[in-house]
């Protein structure tokens, strides 16, 4: 059985990850730490050096629990990732958004990329824009930031937060037919899989891009 190490940046995500990974062969050890998250919404931003040293310092106490992979499901926390990071570990390193950019970088039809948290777009879009360079592609992506949600999540008000999601959804299918949409965060995925049930149309989110990948470099195998 293999063993991942999951750094979170809200424990919500524990869930989520939980059940995407139900059904393989796989032990996920958990942490949390939400610092990164509630720097971004007050009145003090954690400087670029300073966030980047707090995940070096998460990653150095995870690689300790004999993981044979990490995945990183904040989206702020996964922007301070450098190469070099991954090239000293000695297991790979998943973030959570990042096969999902590089499906994105690569299609070249117009799709609108939806954010709930704000302080992720310029990092996501820098991401995006550096797999986008390194294939020679233009993707066509807008943003579409759901305002005043993010609050209802950081309050522990998970289905209010999700009823947000859902909603911007709907109004978006109505406002922009036929654009394909796109979530570019974890904490989105139950509106959108419910959203998808209800009205049949397909949105992308970061876990199924995530499950395929992990499964692939890790040849995890299903047992149920």
């Amino acid at each position: 059985m293999k063993r991942i190490a999951c750094l979170h940046a809200h424990h919500s995500n524990i869930a989520l990850l939980a059940d995407a990974f139900a059904a393989l062969d796989v032990e996920l050890v958990h942490f949390v730490d939400p610092g990164i998250l509630l720097q971004s919404t007050g009145a003090v931003v954690l400087a670029i050096e300073q966030a980047h040293a707090k995940l070096r310092d998460h990653l150095q106490w995870m690689s300790r629990c004999s993981a044979d992979a990490v995945i990183i499901t904040c989206t702020q926390y996964a922007s301070y990732l450098t190469p070099e990071d991954e090239a000293s570990f000695a297991v790979p390193i998943f973030t959570i958004d990042g096969p999902l950019l590089q499906e994105l970088s690569l299609d070249p039809g117009a799709k609108l990329l939806l954010f709930s948290n704000p302080a992720t777009v310029e990092p996501t879009m820098n991401r995006l824009r550096s797999y986008a360079q390194a294939t020679g592609s233009d993707p066509a992506i807008e943003l579409h930031i759901i305002e005043n949600s993010f609050d209802l999540l950081m309050a522990n008000r998970q289905e209010a937060y999700y009823a947000k999601i859902k909603e911007a959804l709907h109004h978006l299918q109505l406002a922009r037919p036929g654009i394909a949409l796109a979530a570019a965060q974890l904490s989105m995925g139950p509106a959108v899989e419910q959203f998808s049930r209800e009205t049949g149309q397909l949105v992308a989110h970061p876990l199924k891009s995530l499950t395929s990948n992990v499964c692939e470099r890790l040849s995890l195998t299903r047992y149920r």
